[in-house]
């Protein structure tokens, strides 16, 4: 074993410890996350016992392979060559779509902010058919927004609250 590959595992190790630490915590957290009555059979607690227990399981099989000898291997960029220069067009894209809807999703709502951001990410990732992924981008929308707003009992605004008359307060006197 060379040098340059005892680094590998041993950075493997190091990262794959640190998932494995990561999932511990996460479990030992949701034991002590206090649940509301209100939110029903499916709420955050039960959405953070499968994700930390699919963390802990994964890690633990990573170590595990890890200690037998297997590492990861580079994909398609051989030691000392260098890559091509960065894509800012986009990454820029990237950053619009993020700052689009960081800043339209409490107006326009998540079942219209969502395909928009879904959409100009798949646009810079490279997604070349235009119908294709706006369908999928609205699809993914709307399971999302069902998801959330519906199993996990979270709220994801629905925009457009300006339209939609808010009720008056009554204010009643005490009568002191």
């Amino acid at each position: 074993m060379t040098q340059a590959s005892k680094k590998v595992a041993k950075g493997e190790l190091v990262f794959t410890s640190f998932l494995f630490a990561t999932s511990v915590v996460v479990l030992v957290d949701t034991t002590n996350m206090v649940e509301s009555n209100a939110v029903g059979f499916v709420g955050p607690k039960v959405f953070a016992y499968i994700v930390g227990g699919l963390m802990f399981f994964l890690s633990a099989l990573q170590l595990i392979l890890v200690l037998r000898g297997a590492k990861g291997e580079p994909e398609g960029i051989e030691a000392g060559t260098q890559s091509d220069k960065a894509n800012w067009k986009s990454f820029g894209i990237v950053v619009l779509a993020l700052a689009l809807y960081a800043a339209l999703i409490e107006l326009l709502g998540f079942l219209i902010m969502g395909p928009v951001l879904y959409f100009l990410v798949g646009k810079a990732i490279g997604v070349k058919r235009n119908l294709t992924l706006a369908i999928v981008a609205f699809v993914v929308s709307v399971v999302v927004f069902i998801g959330f707003t519906q199993g996990l009992q979270l709220y994801l605004p629905l925009g457009f609250d300006f339209l939609v008359p808010t009720p008056t307060e009554t204010i009643e006197d005490g009568g002191w």
